[in-house]
């Protein structure tokens, strides 16, 4: 999924949207049609491994407190549902040949507001998975640290995005918590890969 997102979001969605090219969006897209049905390709494929995701986090940490981890899988699920609403402004730009370079930087500042309130979801969701982390006593404490400042970095960047979207300041915020942000979610999906579930197998094991 990062790798998708990194292809879809990080490369992609840049080549069609930036501040400084509205008179060109609908050139840019016309240009780049293939590109641009890749993007909402690996988005909706985001869309799917983010309700997988939503499930296999519950499962994993509701020996650890069900109630909690319960609300994180209803709060990221809200959360894909919120970022599938606004990939439907995005893919309003397909029928480019009916639509102004106006109607087309509405689409995506629609896109923007909408994922931007939904990624304040998310970063609650990431403080869940914070404390979970921590109940779970397994997981080391850097982790758990590092998912916590994650979930409070997602909040505080994606209100000011909202709040303030062209201020300076703003983009200065999530220059310098793009890194937070991004360790503390990978962190602990590669936690997962390497070593989680298998105490669950050891023991297993030992008992035979």
């Amino acid at each position: 999924m990062a790798i998708i997102a990194g292809y879809s979001i990080g490369y992609a969605y840049p080549e069609f949207y930036q501040l400084d090219q509205i008179n060109s969006l609908k050139e840019n897209i016309l240009d780049n049609q293939a590109l641009y049905g890749m993007m909402l390709i690996g988005i909706c494929a985001i869309l799917v491994l983010d309700f997988v995701v939503s499930y296999t986090l519950y499962v994993y940490f509701k020996e650890d407190n069900q109630r909690i981890s319960l609300l994180s899988g209803i709060l990221r699920i809200a959360y894909t549902i919120l970022f599938g609403i606004a990939t439907i402004y995005l893919a309003k730009n397909l029928t480019i040949s009916e639509l102004s370079n106006e109607l087309i930087n509405k689409n995506f500042q629609l896109f923007q507001a909408v994922w931007n309130s939904a990624l304040i979801i998310f970063g609650f969701h990431i403080l869940l998975i914070g404390a979970l982390m921590k109940l779970h006593r397994k997981i080391p404490k850097a982790l758990w640290y590092l998912a916590i400042i994650a979930g409070i970095s997602y909040v505080l960047v994606h209100v000011l995005k909202l709040t303030s979207p062209s201020s300076e300041f703003v983009s200065t915020m999530e220059m310098i918590l793009a890194l937070p942000m991004a360790i503390g979610e990978l962190a602990l999906a590669i936690w997962l890969l390497v070593k989680g579930g298998k105490e669950t197998k050891n023991s297993h094991a030992t008992s035979l």
